[in-house]
């Protein structure tokens, strides 16, 4: 027996430093994750399809998974949810998501790199002037806005990979207007700014963010309009937009996309942040899957579904994700 308890100790001691044997810490046990993953969403565009595509993915993959709305005590927007899925807040906005996160209240939101770094620090000088990351190849070691967005967050988070998805803020001109055929960058159309009525496409939620980047771009270009309004819907005597590159009203061809020739904004990549607690690794690489197969075409379908069908959008994240790949494996 003695024999035995001195070969036992020597087994152990052999094993300390691998296995922590005899160690009553937690200096080397992994800490646990969530038994479900708490999708957090706010009011703005797209946040609620992401969050669904976030669970409908997690869910196929066999992950626990739920959606909860985050809600400001603070934010007018109109919408009031009640039951267990709703999380309130005092912040607003992409603090609001920002300080869920931190706090543990959710474990998971789609967030925005330019958008959610001015939320955190406005004077960033990225966020003056920067370089477009290519969207047909996007790596977050090359893009400086995502590495700084990153480097500012609190230490509880995470920021996965970034898709080559965008919410960034575009002016979008109709197509065979005469009047503005020939303008292509946002230059030219400062050149001949006075003689257009500019129309922010926003929803409630958006109007203030939205407002801000029209602001900067006004700033950049010195673009003083004819006249600047902000509404829900498009006429058919607008003939230019600001809005957000995931906006449905783009699927329809009659619209061109112009060039941001001075960089005055940095491209806003739809992302996931989430908690170091609840996302492991192999969450984590769901995540990161979904990601690289998610564009802003797809997520400008989404929300158009959601706008006009929203009773067939969970049938439609379903057919998509198994277009992409995302059923019957092992998670």
């Amino acid at each position: 027996m003695r024999g035995h308890r001195k070969l036992s100790a020597l087994a152990c001691a052999l094993l300390l430093v691998a296995t922590g044997c005899g160690r009553t810490d937690k200096a080397l046990v992994p800490d646990p994750v969530a038994p479900i993953v708490r999708v957090g969403y706010s009011a703005m565009a797209p946040d609620y399809v992401l969050a669904k595509l976030y669970v409908a993915a997690l869910q196929l993959r066999g992950v626990p998974a739920r959606l909860d709305r985050i809600e400001s005590r603070r934010a007018a927007d109109g919408v009031r949810n009640v039951g267990p899925g709703v999380t309130q807040t005092s912040s607003i906005g992409h603090r609001a998501k920002l300080h869920a996160i931190s706090t543990g209240l959710v474990d998971a939101v789609p967030e925005y790199t330019s958008q959610l770094l001015f939320a955190i620090n406005p004077d960033a000088p990225i966020l003056r002037a920067t370089v477009r990351r290519d969207s047909a190849n996007p790596d977050a070691e090359f893009d400086p806005v995502f590495a700084e967005m990153t480097r500012s967050l609190p230490q509880e988070t995470r920021s996965l990979r970034p898709s080559r998805a965008e919410r960034t803020m575009v002016i979008a001109v109709r197509n065979k207007d005469p009047h503005i055929d020939g303008i292509r960058t946002y230059s030219q159309l400062a050149d001949r700014c006075e003689r257009f009525s500019i129309l922010i496409h926003a929803y409630p939620a958006d109007v203030l963010e939205m407002e801000h980047w029209a602001e900067l771009v006004n700033r950049h270009y010195r673009c003083t309009p004819k006249s600047l309004l902000t509404e829900t819907t498009v006429t058919s005597g607008d003939d230019v937009v600001l809005t957000f590159a995931s906006d449905p009203l783009l699927l329809s061809g009659d619209w061109r996309l112009l060039t941001d020739d001075l960089h005055s904004l940095a491209a806003a990549y739809i992302f996931p942040l989430v908690a170091k607690s609840a996302v492991d690794r192999p969450r984590q690489l769901i995540f990161d899957e979904l990601s690289e197969k998610l564009t802003t075409t797809d997520v400008a379908e989404l929300l158009r579904v959601e706008y006009r069908t929203p009773d067939q959008l969970d049938q439609f994240i379903t057919n998509w994700l198994r277009a992409k790949g995302f059923s019957g494996r092992e998670k």
